[in-house]
C-alpha cells in the first residue's frame, strides 16, 4: 500500500522537512527492503512534509513512523493517509509553468462509487491535468484525494465549484496547493521496486515520480 505520512513542524519552519531530506538514505535502509520512499511533497501555508512511502506490510510501516520518524526533533504531529485503490494517469514530460494543487473530497457514502468513477474517466478542461486519484477514508470530511496541475489556483477554483462540487454526494472540497515535490526514487530504481512488489499501476511508470503531487 502507497501511504502518505503527514508530519507537522513544532517550531522550527521546515525542520522535519530538512531532517528527512539530509537523512533519506537512513529512513529508507530503516525499512529492511520491504518498503520504499517515493517522494517527500510540502504543502504551501501549512508547516508540515508529506512523505509517500510503499509498505508491503503495515507493521513495517508503524515500526518505522515509531522507531525513527518519531524521533525526529521538533516533530509536532503525524497523520497516515493510506491510499486505496489509486489511479496513476500519463502526463507529458513538460508540464511547463502549471501549479500542482491536491484536492481532498467529502462525500456521501452511497456516491463513493459514482464520483470515483466520474473523476477517473472524466476529461478535464484545457489548463488542466490529473496525476493521481485514490480512495482516502482518513476522516468524514476526506473519502477521495486527487492531485492535479492547473494553470491558475483562481481556474481551478472555479472548475470544483462548477463541475465537482455539484456531482451528486458531493458536501465539500478541500484545495491545498503543493509548493514543492522532491522524488526520492529513479525511475530505475521504482521500476525494479514496483515489480518485485507487484504494485500495478495504470499507466507508464516513467512519469509516476515526476508527475505526482
Amino acid at each position: 500500500m502507497i501511504s502518505i505520512i503527514r508530519m507537522g513542524s513544532q517550531k522550527k519552519k521546515g525542520s522535519v522537512w530538512d531532517h528527512i531530506l539530509a537523512r533519506r538514505e537512513e529512513l529508507q535502509g530503516s525499512l529492511q527492503g520491504k518498503g520504499r520512499l517515493l517522494y517527500l511533497t510540502k504543502r504551501a501555508r501549512h508547516e508540515d512534509a508529506s512523505l509517500f512511502v510503499h509498505a508491503a506490510d503495515p507493521n513495517i510501516l508503524g515500526d518505522f513512523i515509531s522507531n525513527h520518524l518519531g524521533k525526529i526533533e521538533d516533530l509536532a504531529s503525524i497523520h497516515v493517509i493510506n491510499m486505496i485503490k489509486p489511479v496513476f494517469f500519463p502526463l507529458p514530460k513538460d508540464t511547463g509553468t502549471m501549479k500542482r494543487f491536491s484536492v481532498t473530497l467529502w462525500v456521501l457514502p452511497k456516491d463513493l462509487a459514482t464520483v470515483y468513477e466520474t473523476l477517473a474517466k472524466r476529461a478535464l478542461p484545457d489548463g488542466f491535468l490529473m496525476t493521481y486519484l485514490a480512495f482516502t477514508f482518513r476522516l468524514a470530511g476526506d473519502c477521495i484525494q486527487f492531485s492535479l496541475l492547473a494553470e491558475k489556483e483562481e481556474t481551478l477554483n472555479e472548475y470544483l465549484t462548477e463541475v465537482v462540487n455539484r456531482m451528486p454526494g458531493v458536501q465539500n472540497t478541500t484545495v491545498n496547493l503543493i509548493e514543492e515535490t522532491v522524488p526520492l526514487v529513479s525511475y530505475d530504481e521504482w521500476k525494479q521496486y514496483s515489480s518485485k512488489h507487484s504494485i500495478v499501476v495504470s499507466w507508464n511508470e516513467e512519469h509516476m515520480i515526476s508527475s505526482l503531487g
